[in-house]
């Protein structure tokens, strides 16, 4: 099992989709999704929290973080939480970022509707700002 903890979460992409995956919650759900995932060997995992969020590191928070993926790593993690920008997205930015996507694909789609243009052009019809929306939302 430890030479799958390497694999398990050797990058980004992968701490972002195991915090997405956790059944974690309240605080530990909260700082989970506020990191950023910097590094992960020999059982530490190093994670970055952008200043302004150092609210959400309480001991209790991070003990419940290390005890909810000891499973997925096949180990407990000493969790490292350093205060500072890091180069990876947290589960938040990335929530964030794919729902400014998908309001922007809908958009597109909506506008690019030949129906749409028709009445636009021929009645003068407006669309009201923010007034489209996903089918996801």
């Amino acid at each position: 099992m430890a030479g799958d903890s390497g694999r398990a979460l050797g990058n980004a992409e992968q701490w972002l989709d195991l915090v997405a995956a956790s059944a974690l919650s309240g605080p530990s759900r909260q700082l989970a999704a506020n990191v950023a995932f910097v590094g992960y060997a020999h059982g530490v995992l190093r994670l970055a929290l952008a200043p302004g969020f150092e609210y959400l590191r309480s001991e209790r928070a991070v003990g419940d973080l290390e005890q909810a993926l000891s499973a997925s790593l096949g180990q407990t993690p000493k969790i490292v939480i350093e205060t500072g920008a890091a180069d990876a997205e947290t589960l938040h930015e990335r929530a964030d970022r794919q729902r400014g996507e998908r309001q922007s694909a809908a958009e597109t789609i909506f506008m690019d509707n030949p129906e749409v243009q028709l009445l636009v052009q021929q009645h003068g019809a407006r669309v009201v700002p923010d007034s489209i929306r996903p089918f996801e939302e």
